[in-house]
C-alpha cells in the first residue's frame, strides 16, 4: 500500500490532473462537434445558434461533468492542497486547479438548471408586466453565451495547468513512487497524455536530449526491490530504443543491465533450489 507521503501525493497529483485532462478533452471535443454539426446543419455561425432547451441541454452530459467534478477534480484538488499549500504560500499548480473545479462547478450548476428554470413556469416569478416568454429566452440567451464561455475558459486552464506541471516534473525525477507508477502506466493514460507517452514524460523529467535515462532509473529501483521481471522489462525498452536512437553508450549499458538481472535470476534460483 502507498503511504501518504509527499512523494505519493507528487503521484496522485500527476495521475488525477492527467486524467482529468483527458476526461475533459473528451467532453471538450464532443461538445464541438455537436456544436459544430448545428453550425453546418443551420448555416449559422457558432454565436448566432440558438437552440431549444433540451437540444441545449444536450450539449454536454450531467454525468460526464458529475464524473470530472467528483471522482477526478475533488481527489486533485485535495491533492494540491496537501502537496503544495502551506500557511502562506502555494503552487501556481494548486490556484489553477482550484480556478478549474470553481469553473466547472459553475458550468454543471448552469446545465442542470437549463431543462428546470427554462422550461418550468412555476419556477419563474414574474411580475404583471413581465412576460413569461421573455424571460425564458433571456435565460436560454445567458446560457448560450456562458457554455462555451465556461468550456473554452476550463479547456485554457488545462492548457495552462499542463504547462505548469511539466515545470514541476523535473523536481521528481527520483521520487519512486512516481517513476514506477508511471511506468506501470505507460500503456494507460501515460500514452493517452501525450503522443509520444512515457518518453514525452522522462523528456521533461530528465531532459529531452537525457530521456533514455528513465528506463535506467525506473529499472534500476525495480531491480533494487526484486522486482526482476519489472526490471527486465524497462531495460529491455531502454535497450531497444537506444539501439534505435543508434545511442552506442547507453545501448552498452543497458545490455550489462540486463545481464546483471539475469545473473540475479540465477542467484535466486540456485538459493530456492537449495532451500527445497
Amino acid at each position: 500500500m502507498i503511504t501518504d507521503t509527499a512523494d505519493s501525493l507528487a503521484w496522485r497529483v500527476v495521475e488525477r490532473f492527467y486524467r482529468s485532462w483527458t476526461n475533459f478533452q473528451s467532453m471538450h471535443d464532443r461538445y464541438e462537434q455537436i456544436v459544430q454539426d448545428y453550425v453546418e446543419k443551420l448555416g449559422t455561425p457558432r454565436d448566432k445558434i440558438r437552440l431549444d432547451p433540451r437540444d441545449l441541454f444536450e450539449l454536454l452530459s450531467t454525468q460526464d461533468l458529475e464524473v470530472l467534478r467528483d471522482n477526478y477534480l475533488t481527489p486533485l484538488k485535495e491533492a494540491c492542497h496537501r502537496l503544495f499549500r502551506t500557511e502562506d504560500s502555494t503552487d501556481f499548480l494548486d490556484r489553477l486547479v482550484n480556478d478549474i473545479f470553481h469553473e466547472l462547478s459553475i458550468l454543471k450548476e448552469e446545465h442542470y438548471n437549463v431543462l428546470t428554470y427554462a422550461t418550468d413556469e412555476t419556477s419563474l416569478v414574474l411580475g404583471p408586466d413581465r412576460d413569461l416568454h421573455e424571460e425564458q429566452q433571456a435565460i436560454l440567451d445567458e446560457v448560450h453565451d456562458m457554455f462555451p464561455s465556461k468550456v473554452h475558459r476550463i479547456a485554457h486552464l488545462f492548457e495552462t495547468g499542463s504547462v505548469a506541471l511539466e515545470a514541476l516534473l523535473h523536481r521528481w525525477n527520483s521520487d519512486v513512487v512516481l517513476i514506477r507508477s508511471l511506468f506501470l502506466q505507460r500503456e494507460g493514460f501515460v500514452e493517452q497524455a501525450y503522443p509520444d507517452g512515457l518518453d514525452q514524460f522522462y523528456k521533461l523529467m530528465y531532459g529531452p536530449e537525457d530521456y533514455l535515462i528513465g528506463y535506467h532509473v525506473v529499472g534500476h529501483s525495480f531491480f533494487q526491490s526484486g522486482f526482476l521481471e519489472m526490471a527486465v522489462t524497462a531495460f529491455e525498452l531502454g535497450r531497444a530504443k537506444s539501439e534505435a536512437t543508434k545511442n552506442e553508450d547507453l545501448l552498452e549499458e543497458f545490455k550489462s543491465l540486463l545481464t546483471m538481472v539475469e545473473e540475479k535470476r540465477e542467484q535466486r534460483l540456485a538459493e530456492e533450489n537449495e532451500d527445497r
